[in-house]
C-alpha cells in the first residue's frame, strides 16, 4: 500500500447530527487536527464559532451540488455520517437515497485525492444475530466482521414488530462500496468502516438504553424483552469510546492491514458481549475504556 502523510484535516458529513457534533467537539481538542470542514444540508445557527471549523451547506443527495465537491479541496480524510434517514426504521426510499449519497461521496473523494474515508456503518448490519438461529452459536466476542452479514435487527416498538432491513442493507452496501473504492485505488485511498454500536444523543447514559430501537423512547415490553434489552445494552458505545474509535479510524497506519479497506466493530468494552473488538484493537489500536455493566444490572 502507498505510504501516506499524516492526517491533519478532516471533512465530516452530517456534521450537525448527533455523531457529527460529538466528533467535531473531540477533534477540536486534538492538536493534530488543524482543520475541520463541517458539511451538512444547512449551516446550524446555534453552533459555537471555532477558528478551525469551516461550515459548508451542501446536499450530498445532489451529485451536481458543487458546494460539497469544493469542500473536499485540501482535505486529508473524510468521516461519513450523513444519511437521508439515520434511524433503523428508515423505509427503502430513504435507505436508497442514503446509499446514493455514499456512492456520490466516494466518487468525489477519489477524484479529490483524499487518503482516507471513515464510513459510519452500523451494528444493524449484523442485527439478525440477535435471534435464533444465528444467535444460537454466539459466544462472547464471537461476532466478528468476517462472519456472513445478517442485516436487519428485529424489535418491538410498542405497537408492532419491526425489522430494519432497508437501513441495514444501505449500511452493508456502503461498506462494500468503501472496500471496493479502496481496492480500486490500490491503497491511495484507505477506508475504515466502523459498525457503530448505540451512541445515544447527548449524555448517552447507560441506563437509558432500551428495547424500542430508537433513542429517547421507553423500553417496550414485547416478545423476549429481557434478551432484547441485553442485546441492545451490549451495543452501547460511550461518548469517549466513540471519540476514541473514530480518531483511531482516522489515524491508524494501514501498512499492516490485510487490504486497503477494513471493517471493524465499534462498541465499548461491555463484558460478555457477542461483539468482537479484539480485531478493532489489533487493526486500528482502539482501546475502549467503558463497560455498560459497571452502570446497570
Amino acid at each position: 500500500m502507498t505510504s501516506l502523510k499524516p492526517v491533519r484535516s478532516v471533512l465530516v458529513t452530517g456534521a450537525g447530527g448527533n455523531l457529527g457534533q460529538k466528533l467535531i467537539a473531540h477533534l477540536l481538542a486534538q492538536d493534530w487536527c488543524v482543520r475541520i470542514v463541517a458539511l451538512d444540508r444547512s449551516t446550524p445557527s446555534s453552533m459555537t464559532p471555532a477558528d478551525r471549523v469551516q461550515w459548508v451547506a451542501g446536499d450530498l443527495a445532489d451529485p451536481s451540488d458543487m458546494r460539497w465537491h469544493e469542500a473536499l479541496a485540501g482535505v486529508d480524510a473524510a468521516v461519513h455520517f450523513a444519511a437521508q434517514n439515520p434511524y433503523p426504521d428508515a423505509p427503502w426510499s430513504d435507505a436508497s437515497a442514503s446509499f446514493d449519497m455514499t456512492l456520490a461521496l466516494l466518487a468525489a473523494v477519489g477524484r479529490a485525492g483524499l487518503q482516507r474515508i471513515v464510513f459510519a456503518s452500523s451494528n444493524h448490519v449484523m442485527g439478525q444475530y440477535k435471534d435464533a438461529p444465528l444467535a444460537d452459536a454466539l459466544t462472547p466476542g464471537a461476532l466478528t466482521t468476517s462472519l456472513p452479514p445478517g442485516p436487519g435487527t428485529r424489535w418491538f416498538n410498542g405497537r408492532e414488530m419491526l425489522q430494519g432491513f432497508a437501513y441495514a442493507a444501505s449500511k452493508l452496501m456502503g461498506e462494500r462500496a468503501c472496500l471496493s473504492e479502496a481496492h480500486r485505488s490500490n491503497g491511495r485511498l484507505t477506508s475504515v468502516c466502523v459498525r457503530i454500536g448505540w451512541c445515544q444523543p447527548g449524555e448517552n447514559r447507560p441506563e437509558t438504553i432500551n428495547t424500542s430501537g430508537l433513542p429517547g423512547e421507553e423500553t417496550n415490553a414485547g416478545p423476549d424483552t429481557e434478551r432484547d434489552l441485553r442485546w441492545f445494552r451490549n451495543m452501547w458505545l460511550s461518548n469517549r469510546d466513540f471519540a476514541a474509535v473514530m480518531e483511531r479510524a482516522l489515524l491508524a497506519d494501514a501498512e499492516a492491514w490485510p487490504q486497503p479497506g477494513i471493517v471493524v466493530n465499534g462498541m465499548s468494552a461491555n463484558r460478555g458481549m457477542p461483539w468482537d473488538i479484539e480485531t478493532t484493537r489489533r487493526l486500528i489500536g482502539y482501546e475502549p475504556q467503558d463497560d455498560i455493566w459497571d452502570h446497570v444490572v
